[in-house]
């Protein structure tokens, strides 16, 4: 796992250079709407195995100034994973802060590329499966590449790639965990996206 974690950054910070110098110009005031499906890992805690982590997103995005790119919105959904050795699956519904940058250096016709970084809280909700002394939620980060590509002015294809942390409880006996005892992790999603704007031409 440690191996993939170094292989999914590396990749990011390698095809963010590419990022910075190849992506389409958006148009100030451009807010973007995006719902995606993700598929990770799930781990319970230090002592039960665990799963694939699958869920479904929708976020926004709005980006005040096109020609810098910064972009600023929020995150939610609904995700979960199957403990095993147990007929339940624990969810996680994740209120996030997202922060990310459209470069603009060099226009590319129909192609948006993007660096993402994400900050927030999951509400874990395990039923009869959380541990003992544990309490459900914990923390939700992550930074991630990502593209989409238009297919329209307003409509287009979306993904993301990287790492996605949701803390789904915390654990006062296992203060090693600092950003959670069980979690889901995310590596990678694919959706569609919409964006609306007001064109000042």
């Amino acid at each position: 796992m440690n191996n993939m974690k170094k292989l999914i950054l590396g990749t990011i910070l390698s095809v963010s250079l590419i990022a910075s110098a190849a992506a389409m110009e958006h148009i100030s005031n451009t807010v973007i709407f995006n719902c995606t499906f993700g598929i990770g890992s799930f781990s319970a805690g230090e002592y039960d195995g665990g799963s694939v982590f699958l869920g479904a997103s929708l976020s926004a995005d709005w980006i005040p100034n096109g020609r810098i790119g910064i972009a600023v919105g929020i995150e939610s959904g609904i995700l979960g994973g199957k403990k095993q050795n147990s007929d339940g699956i624990t969810f996680g519904i994740p209120i996030i802060f997202r922060v990310g940058w459209h470069p603009s250096i060099i226009k590319i016709k129909n192609i948006d590329l993007f660096i993402l970084a994400k900050i927030g809280w999951c509400f874990g909700i395990w039923g009869s499966n959380l541990d003992d002394n544990s309490q459900p939620g914990a923390v939700a980060c992550g930074i991630n590449l990502g593209a989409a590509y238009m297919f329209t002015p307003k409509i287009g294809a979306y993904t993301e790639i990287g790492y996605n942390y949701y803390g789904l409880s915390r654990n006062s006996d296992h203060p090693e965990y600092p950003l959670g005892y069980g979690s889901g992790k995310v590596y990678a999603s694919i959706g569609v996206t919409f964006k609306l704007f007001k064109d000042n031409a």
